[in-house]
């Protein structure tokens, strides 16, 4: 195995590159994390068929130290009191491998020191946006996975373009534009789902747990054995025309918001916000609840796409290839009501909403309860009706 640092290579045999004390080792703010899915597949890479690839793979180790010495014709680097401030966890796997007599000769690992010259101010900068400046979103990591390149696939095949990575659009030539245009049978514009735009509301709708799209997010493409949901989410049951029923739904929930707060900056100079309310709201939200929509509605968009859903397919009955259709026609009415049946339950029954909107709004166990407050209010109405 050999280290890259700039343009030289130093041979050397891993951990002993660098002198330094086990005091100093402990100061790795990257504490070990052990058996994780991230480290068996460093482990999998530096002793597997693409170990040669694995300058390219990883993003290697950054040293912090206070002097480093280069001697040309030995070709070592020796640096004094040094830490690893990123890349604990690409070692230790490095070192299990090395351990197990597998590591492969033509691992390259990428490497550079940094001298702080004894300025202790700047070392723990260094050592701090090391580990926060150069964060890589869960979503982003899971861009080419299978699963995320099948759904592509299958998104361009109903006519959408999935973002696998955040904001990989935003400085499109014409003629890539066109390509992908192509490709999907229409103009991007109003065609483009965003992975984790997707992942939200699909997890909100069909998955069922609107407090892990709105509170957990980074979860969703976390493996499960790392504590996430990555495969019970992206699992056989997601299909590209659940998404894009998701991501509708969403929509027309993140549009309602924007109107709201297009006029809730009208109406902040108002003393009547029940009648400046009414037009979006409709009259009995505007009369009843005016006082909380500041409050409930920018928290909404997740947690409605969940009551919505759970309304259509499991009270109406709805079919699949309808509910778009139905979320169309009655999007405004459906989260008008909704909103009413939130915030009547919550002003009724205070033991079960004692919390403030934005967590309420994202817990499931509050969720639950109105789901089921919503399917008692479909049963009350059915047995008025069958009475007649």
């Amino acid at each position: 195995m050999r280290i890259a640092t700039c343009s030289l290579f130093l041979e050397t045999r891993w951990p002993n590159c660098t002198r330094n004390t086990e005091r100093d080792c402990y100061r790795n703010i990257r504490v070990d994390q052990r058996d994780t899915a991230t480290n068996r597949s460093i482990e999998a890479t530096c002793t597997g068929d693409g170990s040669v690839n694995f300058l390219h793979f990883n993003n290697g180790v950054t040293f912090l130290c206070e002097k480093a010495f280069y001697d040309v014709f030995q070709k070592t680097l020796t640096l004094e009191r040094a830490q690893v401030v990123n890349g604990g966890q690409t070692i230790r796997a490095l070192h299990r491998a090395l351990e197990k007599r597998k590591l492969k000769s033509d691992v390259i690992v990428p490497a550079r020191a940094i001298t702080s010259s004894g300025h202790k101010d700047f070392a723990n900068d260094v050592a701090v946006n090391q580990n926060n400046q150069n964060q890589v979103g869960t979503g982003f990591l899971r861009s080419n996975d299978q699963r995320v390149v099948q759904l592509d696939h299958a998104l361009a095949s109903l006519g959408w373009l999935l973002e696998r990575r955040e904001g990989e659009l935003t400085s499109l030539t014409d003629t890539e534009r066109v390509a992908l245009e192509r490709r999907i049978g229409h103009h991007l514009d109003g065609r483009i789902i965003r992975l984790k735009d997707g992942a939200q509301a699909y997890t909100a709708t069909f998955y069922g747990q609107p407090e892990i799209a709105k509170k957990n997010v980074k979860k969703i493409f976390l493996s499960v054995e790392d504590g996430g949901y990555y495969e019970r989410i992206f699992s056989g049951d997601m299909t590209a025309e659940k998404i894009v029923i998701a991501h509708d739904l969403k929509q027309r929930l993140d549009d309602f918001v924007k109107r709201f707060t297009a006029i809730r900056r009208k109406a902040q100079a108002s003393t009547n916000l029940k009648t400046v309310y009414e037009p979006i709201l409709g009259e009995p939200l505007a009369q009843k609840h005016s006082d909380v929509m500041h409050q409930v509605i920018p928290q909404c968009s997740l947690f409605i796409c969940g009551t919505i859903y759970r309304e259509l397919v499991e009270i109406r009955k709805t079919a699949l290839k309808d509910i778009s259709k139905i979320v169309s026609m009655e999007a405004d009415e459906l989260i008008r009501a909704h909103l009413l049946h939130i915030i009547d339950f919550a002003k009724n029954n205070k033991d079960k909403a004692d919390k403030s909107w934005p967590v309420l709004l994202k817990s499931n166990a509050f969720f639950n309860h109105i789901t089921a407050y919503v399917a008692g209010v479909a049963k009350g109405r059915a047995a008025a009706g069958s009475a007649h």
